[in-house]
């Protein structure tokens, strides 16, 4: 997947040190005849952990999975 992406929102929590922000991929960055992907970068204080995308979903799933990250409820598993 490409790094070429804008951040669209950003969620945090203090009590967990947690932040992420919601992506998407730039249209120049997609193939021809594909839609742009969505995906979360996570982290833990200032350190970024990764960035997971949601190829074939929406912004909204992208959304739930930020606040859900921030919130405890996902965590981050590198492959």
């Amino acid at each position: 997947m490409s790094n070429k992406y804008m951040v669209l929102s950003t969620y945090t929590d203090q009590t967990l040190d947690r932040k992420a922000d919601v992506l998407k991929q730039l249209v120049t960055a997609v193939p021809a005849g594909e839609q742009p992907s969505f995906g979360i970068r996570m982290y833990i204080g200032e350190e970024s952990l990764g960035i997971e995308w949601y190829k074939g979903k929406n912004e909204l799933f992208a959304e739930n999975a930020a606040e859900n990250y921030v919130q405890g409820i996902k965590n981050y598993e590198r492959v």
